[in-house]
C-alpha cells in the first residue's frame, strides 16, 4: 500500500535528497537545505513509500504548499528505477483524493518527449492546461525564468490565474508579482 508521510517523520531524507536533486534540475528547485527555512504551516514535504511486509520502501516525493485559495504541487518525482510501473498514477492518485481545493501545478512547455509525457500524465489525472503566459521565477535570485504551463484541477479565468500567480511568486518564490 503506498503512504505519503511528511519527511520530518520519515526514515528517508537521504533518498528524498537524492531524487529531489536529480529529478529537477537546479533552475526548478530551491537548494535542499533550505526548504526547511520554509514556512512548516503551508509548506509540506512528503515521501512516498510503498508499504509491505519487510517494512516500507520509497519510492518518490511530493512537495506542495497549502493556501486558502488552493494547493500548490511544487514538485512531484518517483524513483528513476520505479517509473513507468504505474506507481506515479496511484502516488498522485491518492494525494489529489485528499483534496478538496483547488489544485496548481507547474510544468515546462513541450518541448521534448519527457515534457510531453509529463503534460500528458497529469491531463490524464484530470488536470487542465491552461492558456494563460507563465514564467516561473528563478529559486537562486537570479533573472534567469522558465516558461511554464499552470495546469490545474478546475478550469481558471483570466482574474483567477492572476491569483494565483501572484501568490506562488510572493509566497513561494519571494519575488514581487510586477517583477515578471
Amino acid at each position: 500500500m503506498i503512504q505519503l508521510t511528511d519527511l520530518s517523520q520519515s526514515d528517508h531524507t537521504h533518498f528524498a535528497k537524492d531524487l529531489f536533486e536529480s529529478a529537477f534540475p537546479d533552475e526548478e528547485r530551491p537548494p535542499f537545505g533550505e526548504l526547511k527555512n520554509r514556512n512548516k504551516e503551508k509548506f509540506h514535504f512528503m515521501v512516498a513509500t510503498n508499504e509491505t511486509d519487510d517494512g516500507d520502501d520509497p519510492v518518490g516525493i511530493l512537495t506542495y504548499w497549502t493556501f486558502d485559495e488552493f494547493v500548490y504541487i511544487e514538485h512531484f518525482a518517483i524513483a528513476e528505477d520505479l517509473r513507468n510501473q504505474g506507481l506515479g498514477k496511484v502516488v498522485f492518485l491518492n494525494f489529489l483524493s485528499q483534496q478538496k481545493e483547488q489544485i496548481v501545478l507547474e510544468v515546462e512547455k513541450p518541448h521534448d518527449e519527457v515534457s510531453e509525457n509529463r503534460i500528458e500524465f497529469y491531463s490524464s489525472m484530470g488536470l487542465i492546461s491552461n492558456p494563460f503566459d507563465y514564467l516561473q521565477p528563478s529559486y537562486h535570485g537570479d533573472q534567469v525564468t522558465v516558461p511554464m504551463i499552470v495546469m490545474t484541477k478546475y478550469e481558471i479565468d483570466d482574474e483567477e490565474f492572476a491569483e494565483i500567480r501572484d501568490i506562488l511568486y510572493r509566497e513561494v518564490y519571494k519575488c514581487k508579482p510586477s517583477r515578471f
